[in-house]
């Protein structure tokens, strides 16, 4: 198992918004309160479904776990918007263990001990420890391979052992523990480098050993294993720093030594290796706190040493080293 995990969480904000790493496009009109919270849990090999605004010692409604569901160290989540469950497993569970990892897809209604559908896996796939998944317009699906320092991109629909169509690696990428892979309304491809402490930028349809053409990084940036990335409404880019405790906000077309715009960190957050974050309908900020086992929220615009406002945590929540969060119908 890698040392962090991976929440990806959903963007809403009476619509989706491009760039959150959200899946759902349901859009304004949804009752928030008919919303799942999904979650993958790395330590259990389990992925756990909540509803909204859940908080406190609260059970899950359903959970996929078991043998026939092939998680094996769950590091991301993403929902597309035919409801379809992406999640990217750090190894494989067959058919041989410990191998390279695998992206696997269950159906919206999928629980208990479920089959994937469909199952990225093999060889030919060139996937290396996955940790981050995303999913664009068109159905294509981008991985972030934290073993090779490659984004893997396979065509829509893709299953068994495909070769991806596009494969950013090299050493012009700057690519360095890419833990974390996500989209801007451009299609821009934004990477969470851990061991480089780094977010790069790459233009879409990038292959091969593409130069990145931005990169966050430097000392004023409180860049510290970043792991997970997010999107506002308004273009600012939100990054959950593993090692730092701590989440850093940057606004649009950031590059080089930047001095983060908020800054939530501190005892009283209650976060502890923050392996993702996202958006609620509301504007709040939701963070996976991995290693406390929890899910926080955070007001819209919060910035420095204070408490989430709510948080779900506790033994009946099935939380076990939390990776990944994303919500759907």
């Amino acid at each position: 198992m890698s040392k962090k995990s991976k929440v990806a969480l959903c963007l809403f904000a009476g619509a989706v918004l491009a760039g959150s790493g959200c899946g759902n496009d349901s859009g304004g009109g949804v009752s928030p309160l008919s919303q799942n919270v999904i979650v993958p849990n790395s330590n259990s090999n389990a992925v756990t479904f909540y509803r909204a605004k859940a908080h406190g010692d609260t059970k899950p409604r359903k959970t996929i776990v078991g043998a026939n569901t092939t998680l094996n160290s769950p590091q991301d989540i993403y929902v597309d918007r035919h409801g379809l469950i992406y999640v990217a497993n750090d190894q494989i569970s067959s058919p041989t263990p410990n191998s390279n990892g695998s992206i696997a897809v269950f159906a919206g209604s999928s629980s208990a001990d479920a089959t994937p559908i469909h199952s990225i896996v093999g060889d030919d796939t060139r996937l290396l420890n996955p940790e981050g998944v995303t999913v664009d317009a068109s159905g294509q699906i981008y991985v972030a391979n934290a073993g090779g320092n490659t984004i893997s991109v396979y065509p829509a629909g893709s299953d068994g052992d495909v070769e991806p169509i596009f494969l950013i690696n090299g050493p012009a990428t700057g690519l360095k523990m890419p833990e974390d892979v996500t989209l801007d309304r451009a299609g821009d491809i934004f990477v969470a480098n851990t061991a480089g402490d780094s977010i790069t930028e790459y233009p879409p349809g990038a292959t091969g050993n593409q130069a990145f053409i931005t990169r966050i990084q430097g000392p004023s940036t409180g860049l510290k294993a970043p792991d997970d990335l997010s999107f506002d409404g308004f273009g600012n880019l939100y990054v959950a720093n593993f090692d730092g405790d701590s989440i850093t906000v940057y606004p649009p077309n950031s590059n080089g030594d930047v001095t983060p715009t908020l800054l939530i960190s501190g005892p009283a957050t209650g976060i502890d290796g923050p392996g993702g974050l996202a958006f609620d309908r509301n504007g709040n900020l939701i963070v996976a706190s991995s290693l406390n086992n929890s899910l926080l929220t955070f007001a819209r615009g919060a910035s420095g040493n204070l408490a989430p406002t709510s948080s779900l945590a506790g033994s009946a929540t099935g939380l076990d080293v939390p990776f990944g969060i994303d919500l759907s119908l």
